[in-house]
């Protein structure tokens, strides 16, 4: 299935956060799903308007949490399976 311009484009941010360690792949320990805050996606850094779904990502012992649109979630995680395939067969 042929990707979107936006996912595309979230993809290579996705893999520039990963890269750079702003982003973890590290499993999540707990999510939660709900409507927006207003608050800023760890992935693509717009507002997570309230009439949006909003992930919110615990990692690492609940010491780090991210916040998701549905969409930048789901490209986050493909990209970590990505990462992880690559380490895996290189």
């Amino acid at each position: 299935m042929p990707l979107t311009k936006i996912e595309q484009q979230l993809r290579v941010i996705a893999r520039e956060c990963i890269a750079s360690g702003q982003l973890p792949c590290d499993p999540p320990l707990q999510m939660w799903g709900g409507y927006g805050t207003d608050q800023l996606c760890s992935l693509c850094g717009a507002p997570i308007e309230r009439d949006e779904i909003e992930y919110e990502v615990q990692v690492k012992d609940g010491r780090r949490e991210f916040r998701f649109h549905m969409l930048c979630q789901s490209v986050w995680q493909l990209e970590c399976a990505r990462a992880d395939y690559l380490k895996k067969h290189p």
